[in-house]
C-alpha cells in the first residue's frame, strides 16, 4: 500500500487527511488497517496523538466551529430526542425557527444531517466536537434520566445525579477499583449489581474473593463510566458488549479487557487485567518440573504437524502457547498468529485479530495465512468444524500448527476433533502431540507450615511414605490466603506410532490414554503430586483443582458385578469387566 495516500474508503475517511498531518506514514497505515472502531478513538488509544491536537487539526482542515462542550438547550433536546441523539452520536446544541445546531465528531455524515433536517424541518448546522466530549455529554444525560426514572419507579424523588458525577466521584471510584485490583494481583475484577448494592470481587490465583460492596445507586454511573472508557455503547444495556481499556496506574499503564453482560439486577461487568509479562513468558517462568519440561521441549522440536494445548478457561493455555512461540522463534522462521482477541503484542511475529463483522473469522484468516508462506501458525482456538479442518490440512501440508481446545485431558482432544467432524485418519497423520494443563496455587514461602495430617485412603495411596508435606497458613504478604502465585502442571502426550494406529483405528480416548501412559506420559494428577512432594503446593490444593483417578476395581467387586449380570450378558459388558485391573481387597 502507498503509505502517503491511504485509501479514503475506510471508516471516518475524512479523518485520514487530518491524521496525515499528525501521524507518520507507517503508523497511519497501521491505524487505517486496524479492525473496527473509530479512527479518532483508535488513534488516542494508541497514543499517536492527543485529543486536543487532533480536535484542533480537524477544525483547521474542516473549517468548522468548535462546540464548547457545555451548551445543550432544552428546546434542541426536545427537537431531536434522546433516542436519536444516542443513535446518531450527536448532542443537540440549540435551535431556532429555521436552524438546528448539533455537536458531532463526524461533520461529514450526510445521512445524519438529512435525517435530522427531515425530522425537525430545519437546516442542520454541525459544530465539531471530540467523540470523548460527545460520549461524556450523552452519558451524563443518560445517567441523569435513568436515575430519575428509577426514582419515579420507587415512588420518591431520589437524589439528582450531578453532571460532573462521571468526571468526579465516579471517575475516582473506577480508578481506585482498577488500582486495587492491580495491587491485589487480581486477574479479573467482577462488578455485579445486587439488590443490596454492587458487589466487587477479585479473582486472585484462580479463586474469586469478595472485596467490598458499593452503594446500589452507584451501579448505573459506574457501568456507564467503564463503557465510555472502553468505547462501548452506553445506551445499549440489553446486549453483551466487549471492549478494551488502557489505564494509567501510578507511573505505569495497564491493559484491561472489558466484558458486559445483561443480568436480572443490571449489567455485570468483568475487567480482565492483562499481564503484559505473559507475552514474554518462557517455559522456565511457568515453573514446570524438569521431566515435564523436557517432554514439552522434545515435542516442540518437530517442524510440521499439529500440537494442541487443552484445558478449561483460565488454565494458562495462552501463556504456554506464547512461551512455545518464543522458543520456536529462535529458529528464524515466519510465525503468524490468528487470535480473538490479541491479548499481548509479540515482537517479530505477525498477529491477526479476528473480526467477524468484516468476515475475518478464524477459518477465513487461516486460508489467507496459508498464502503468506508461514512456517509456524498459531490459531488462538479451534472452535468449529471449518477451522479444525483447515488447521489439520495446514499441518498435513508442511506447517507447524499450534492451537487450543477445551478438553479435560490430553486424550480427550481426539474425541473433540471427532465431534468437529475431522476424519480419524487425518487426525492420526497430523497430530504430533497434546499438552493438557492446569494451574495450582503456590504455597506462600513466608508462612507455609508442615502438614502433619494423615490423608485419607483415596489421597494417601498417591503420596509416598515419609513425604514431608506443607500446607497454607496465611500472612499479610499473601493476603491471608496462604498462597501467592501459581504454577503449571501438565501432561504431555507425544503421538507415537502405537498411538497413531490407535487413533486411526477409532480407539476410544481411554485406550489412547493408556497407550500414552505406557509411552511415558505423566498424568495431570501425578504431576500435581510431584509438586506436593517438592513442597511447592499442598495436597488440598491439588485435590481442589484436579480429579483423583479412580482406584482399580477389587476382585470382590468384580465378583459381585459378575453375579449381577443377566443370564446372557452382552460381549461388550463381559469384556468391560475383564479389562478392570484386579487388586487385593
Amino acid at each position: 500500500m502507498d503509505t502517503a495516500h491511504p485509501p479514503l474508503t475506510v471508516r471516518d475517511g475524512w479523518l485520514v487527511a487530518v491524521l496525515r498531518r499528525l501521524v507518520s506514514g507507517d503508523a497511519l497505515e497501521r491505524l487505517v488497517n486496524a479492525p473496527g472502531g473509530s479512527l479518532w478513538l483508535t488513534a488516542l488509544r494508541r497514543s499517536l496523538v492527543t485529543d486536543a491536537a487532533l480536535l484542533a487539526e480537524a477544525a483547521l482542515v474542516s473549517g468548522l466551529e468548535l462546540w464548547d462542550g457545555v451548551t445543550s438547550t432544552e428546546g434542541a433536546r426536545a427537537l431531536v430526542g434522546d433516542e436519536w441523539s444516542r443513535r446518531l452520536g450527536v448532542v443537540p446544541v440549540d435551535a431556532s425557527a429555521t436552524e438546528l445546531r448539533i455537536a458531532t465528531a463526524n461533520p461529514f455524515d450526510l445521512d445524519c444531517e438529512h435525517t435530522l433536517a427531515f425530522a425537525t424541518g430545519r437546516t442542520v448546522r454541525p459544530l465539531l466536537a471530540s467523540p470523548l466530549a460527545i460520549a461524556k455529554a450523552l452519558n451524563s444525560a443518560h445517567v441523569e434520566r435513568a436515575a430519575q426514572a428509577e426514582a419515579r419507579e420507587n415512588g420518591d424523588p431520589g437524589p439528582r445525579v450531578a453532571e460532573d458525577n462521571a468526571d468526579g466521584a465516579i471517575v475516582q471510584l473506577v480508578d481506585s477499583l482498577i488500582s486495587d485490583g492491580v495491587g491485589a494481583r487480581a486477574s479479573d475484577i467482577h462488578l455485579e449489581r445486587e439488590q443490596s448494592g454492587v458487589a466487587v470481587r477479585h479473582r486472585v490465583d484462580g479463586v474469586l474473593r469478595n472485596v467490598r460492596t458499593l452503594d446500589a445507586d452507584t451501579g448505573l454511573p459506574l457501568v456507564s463510566r467503564i463503557k465510555i472508557m472502553a468505547g462501548l455503547d452506553i445506551a445499549d444495556r440489553l446486549r453483551p458488549q466487549d471492549g478494551r481499556i488502557t489505564a494509567t496506574i501510578g507511573a505505569g499503564q495497564v491493559d484491561l479487557r472489558v466484558s458486559t453482560l445483561p443480568a436480572a439486577n443490571g449489567e455485570k461487568v468483568v475487567l480482565r487485567i492483562l499481564d503484559t509479562r505473559a507475552g514474554g513468558a518462557t517455559f522456565e517462568s511457568l515453573g514446570l518440573a524438569t521431566p515435564a519440561l523436557d517432554r514439552l521441549r522434545n515435542l516442540l522440536d518437530i517442524r510440521e504437524g499439529l500440537v494442541l494445548v487443552t484445558g478449561p478457561t483460565g488454565s494458562g493455555k495462552t501463556t504456554t502457547l506464547y512461551a512455545a512461540l518464543r522458543a520456536i522463534q529462535q529458529r528464524g522462521v515466519n510465525v503468524v498468529t490468528v487470535e480473538d482477541p490479541i491479548e499481548y503484542r509479540l515482537g517479530g511475529i505477525v498477529q491477526v485479530q479476528v473480526n467477524p463483522r468484516t468476515g475475518l473469522t478464524f477459518a477465513s484468516a487461516l486460508r489467507s495465512i496459508l498464502r503468506q508462506d508461514p512456517d509456524v501458525i498459531l490459531v488462538g482456538e479451534i472452535r468449529d468444524a471449518e477451522t479444525a479442518a483447515i488447521a489439520v490440512q495446514a499441518a498435513l501440508t508442511g506447517h507447524l500448527v499450534l492451537s487450543t481446545l477445551h478438553t479435560i485431558d490430553a486424550a480427550g482432544a481426539i474425541a473433540r476433533l471427532d465431534d468437529l467432524g475431522v476424519d480419524r485418519y487425518k487426525v492420526a497423520a497430523s497430530l504430533k502431540g497434546v499438552i493438557a494443563q492446569r494451574l495450582l496455587r503456590r504455597l506462600c514461602t513466608g508462612c507455609r507450615e508442615r502438614d502433619t495430617a494423615i490423608p485419607g485412603p483415596a489421597l494417601g495411596r498417591w503420596v509416598p511414605a515419609g513425604t514431608e508435606r506443607w500446607r497454607e497458613r496465611g500472612c499479610t504478604a499473601c493476603g491471608r490466603t496462604g498462597f501467592r502465585g501459581r504454577v503449571a502442571v501438565i501432561e504431555t502426550m507425544a503421538v507415537t506410532p502405537e498411538i497413531e494406529r490407535a487413533i486411526a483405528g477409532g480407539a476410544p480416548a481411554d485406550t489412547v490414554a493408556d497407550a500414552a501412559r505406557a509411552a511415558g506420559m505423566t498424568r495431570l494428577w501425578e504431576s500435581g503430586i510431584e509438586r506436593v512432594v517438592a513442597g511447592v503446593t499442598s495436597l488440598g490444593e491439588v485435590s481442589r483443582v484436579l480429579d483423583i483417578p479412580l482406584p482399580p476395581m477389587t476382585e470382590a467387586l468384580v465378583r459381585r458385578a459378575r453375579e449381577a449380570l443377566p443370564a446372557q450378558p452382552s460381549p461388550r459388558l463381559t469384556a468391560a469387566l475383564d479389562d478392570f485391573e484386579l487388586v487385593d481387597p
